[in-house]
C-alpha cells in the first residue's frame, strides 16, 4: 500500500467553503418550501371551515318557511369570518310556483397575509 504525500491528503479549503455553500443554499430552498407548505395548510382549513359555514346557512334559509319578499341578513358565526345571505325572488313567476334565489357568501378574513381574504359562493333556487 503506497502512503499519500501530505500536498495529496485531505480536501483543500476552497473545496470545504463550496461544500458548506452548496449544503447552505440547499437548507435554505427546503425550510422556503416547508413555509409555503405550512401556509397552504392553513388556507386549505380556512376554506373548509367557510364552506362547512356556508353549506349550515343554506340548508337553514332552504328549509325556512317561504317568504315571497326579499331578505338579507348578515352574521359572525366565528371570529375573522363573515357569512352573509340574500333571498331574492327570480322572475315574474306566478304562485304557487314561485321562485327564489338564495345566495350565501362566507368571507374568510383571518387567512395569511400571502393568501389575502377568501370567499366561498354558494347560490340555489328554492320554489314555493
Amino acid at each position: 500500500m503506497r502512503r499519500l504525500r501530505d500536498s495529496q491528503a485531505g480536501m483543500t479549503l476552497v473545496e470545504v467553503l463550496l461544500a458548506v455553500a452548496f449544503l447552505g443554499l440547499s437548507l435554505v430552498a427546503l425550510l422556503s418550501l416547508l413555509t409555503q407548505g405550512s401556509i397552504s395548510v392553513g388556507a386549505g382549513g380556512s376554506q373548509s371551515k367557510a364552506t362547512a359555514f356556508a353549506r349550515q346557512m343554506m340548508e337553514q334559509l332552504k328549509n325556512q318557511p317561504f317568504v315571497p319578499g326579499p331578505t338579507n341578513g348578515a352574521d359572525t358565526p366565528e371570529a375573522g369570518i363573515t357569512r352573509s345571505w340574500s333571498i331574492a325572488p327570480t322572475g315574474p313567476s306566478p304562485a304557487p310556483n314561485r321562485l327564489v334565489t338564495i345566495q350565501v357568501v362566507v368571507r374568510v378574513d383571518r387567512a395569511t397575509g400571502t393568501l389575502g381574504a377568501q370567499n366561498i359562493t354558494l347560490t340555489t333556487m328554492r320554489a314555493e
